[in-house]
């Protein structure tokens, strides 16, 4: 079996992309005491950076997918908390993106993690929307900007 390394400008675009939005999204969930939103972000962040393609089809997805998970969240948290709650709030919010069609699998921890935690509106607009942000401003600037 031959190792083989291929380090092109693109995986190392996405490396520097990975490293720079969830070290900013680091300090901001840190600052805003919502450091628990980091783990869905660093799943898309280290699926979109990688796959060229992936990451220019998928940002409306992305922004749709990580919204309607916010909401659903909230939702089920006006009423019920819990893990048992915050498995049929994800299944609920996977079976709202494939009918939508905007299906993306880490959006759902933003769902089960927010019924955990039992959040208010303020989860939307604070962890989820300033995390999408970033995510997709660092890589637009990146992406776009080292060619």
């Amino acid at each position: 079996m031959k190792l083989y390394f291929n380090f092109s400008k693109i995986k190392f675009v996405s490396l520097l992309e990975l490293i720079t939005s969830i070290s900013i999204l680091l300090l901001i969930s840190v600052l805003l005491h919502e450091e628990y939103i980091l783990p869905p972000f660093l799943a898309t962040a280290s699926t979109k950076y990688a796959d060229k393609d992936w990451k220019i089809n998928k940002q409306t997805t992305i922004v749709f997918s990580y919204l309607f998970a916010g909401i659903v969240a909230v939702i089920f948290s006006l009423f019920v908390y819990g893990i048992f709650y915050a498995t049929i709030a994800s299944f609920v919010c996977y079976l709202i993106e494939l009918v939508l069609n905007i299906e993306h699998p880490p959006s759902l921890l933003i769902t089960f993690i927010g019924v955990l935690d039992h959040v208010k509106f303020t989860y939307i607009i604070k962890p989820v929307l300033i995390g999408i942000f970033i995510i997709e401003g660092i890589s637009y600037i990146l992406e776009y900007k080292i060619k």
